[in-house]
């Protein structure tokens, strides 16, 4: 009993400063991004800040807009649920939550972004103009040829692609996942960081900095993990090539699009605490070193890691087209069957 009473404030007050430090960090990523694409493409780029910090204060600010959408109401409370389980699912991965009814394992970290995914198929239902206005209805329109057609938008289309990237599209980055918990022979991710790093279990000073002595990123099937978890992370963040579900050539922003003002802020936000809750999974999960809120040198260290995810997106997106179902699919299966290779590996069979 003395332990939990003692459990329940750190919990809150690790949430409380993990939460708040992510979604600040998050919010330079993007102008990291767009840096290193400018340069590659052999330009200056927006200043660091501007399209993550200033981009969601410019929106908060901005008058509210009302979208144009089935079930505003709905519409609306998406992008604050995906914010929620974002946070969530970063929380899960930060030691205080290791204890807590299991959250902290791989069916926590898989189930949220399920959720998260299934979170554009709704947006993309709802959504129902293009640039706020409404869609050109021939079908409805006195004397039309088409009366009784179905009325269609394009944030519909964008749901359907939605749909088929979060049943095929992102099962790499799920068999990936598996990996380091295969070699730790748990479902904790506590486990997966202890075989990989067990001077950080048995540190207690909030000073150390227990590096890892085993990381699953340095071996064979790690390596290979490794791969098709970028591959799988561009997926899940729907970025060039795999960005079919938004892609501006035809279905403009997809299921985002009616999100105007302060809904652009909070959808901007949710994007970019994504970007750095995968980016951080996977530092804990394939070297060994957790976001730990009160050890503030293993918390730098798991930040500044965080960066070679984004780093290596940019490199991707600056020179990729955008890739159709026909080009998905076969590279789905094959990352998921080089995936499967490393579970095997992995798993001694």
């Amino acid at each position: 009993m003395e332990n939990v009473l003692f459990f329940i404030p750190g919990l809150i007050a690790s949430s409380m400063v993990a939460a708040a430090i992510a979604v600040l960090y998050s919010l330079v990523l993007p102008g990291i991004e767009r840096k290193v694409q400018a340069r590659i493409q052999q330009r200056i780029g927006p200043p660091i800040l501007t399209p993550g910090f200033w981009s969601v204060l410019k929106f908060g600010y901005k008058k509210p807009v009302e979208p144009n959408a089935q079930m505003p109401g709905l519409y609306r409370s998406l992008v604050y649920f995906g914010i929620g389980i974002v946070v969530l699912l970063f929380l899960f991965t930060t030691p205080y939550w290791w204890a807590v009814l299991g959250w902290g394992s791989i069916l926590g970290i898989a189930g949220l972004l399920k959720l998260e995914e299934v979170l554009y198929v709704l947006m993309g239902s709802q959504s129902q103009s293009f640039l706020s206005a409404g869609m050109p209805v021939p079908d409805l329109a006195k004397g039309s040829k088409h009366v009784e057609k179905r009325r269609e938008y394009v944030e519909q289309h964008s749901a359907e692609r939605a749909l088929k990237m979060m049943a095929i599209g992102s099962l790499p980055l799920y068999v990936a996942l598996l990996v380091p918990f295969a070699m730790a022979r748990s479902t904790m991710i506590r486990s997966v960081v202890a075989m990989q790093n067990p001077a950080y279990a048995l540190s207690s000073e909030w000073w150390s900095a227990a590096l890892p002595s085993n990381p699953v990123l340095f071996t064979f099937p790690g390596i290979l993990a490794a791969i098709v978890y970028f591959v799988g992370y561009v997926m899940l963040l729907n970025e060039k090539p795999f960005s079919i579900l938004k892609a501006k050539i035809d279905v403009i922003e997809g299921g985002v699009l009616e999100y105007a003002s302060k809904l652009r802020a909070c959808y901007y936000i949710m994007r970019n605490v994504l970007l750095f809750a995968l980016s951080s999974i996977f530092v804990t999960l394939f070297i060994g070193i957790p976001f730990d809120p009160f050890m503030p040198a293993m918390m730098l260290l798991n930040m500044a890691l965080s960066l070679l995810l984004p780093v290596m997106l940019s490199v991707l997106v600056a020179f990729s087209p955008i890739l159709t179902f026909r080009q998905i699919y076969p590279a789905a299966i094959g990352l998921s069957a080089v995936g499967t290779l490393a579970l095997i590996i992995s798993l001694g069979v």
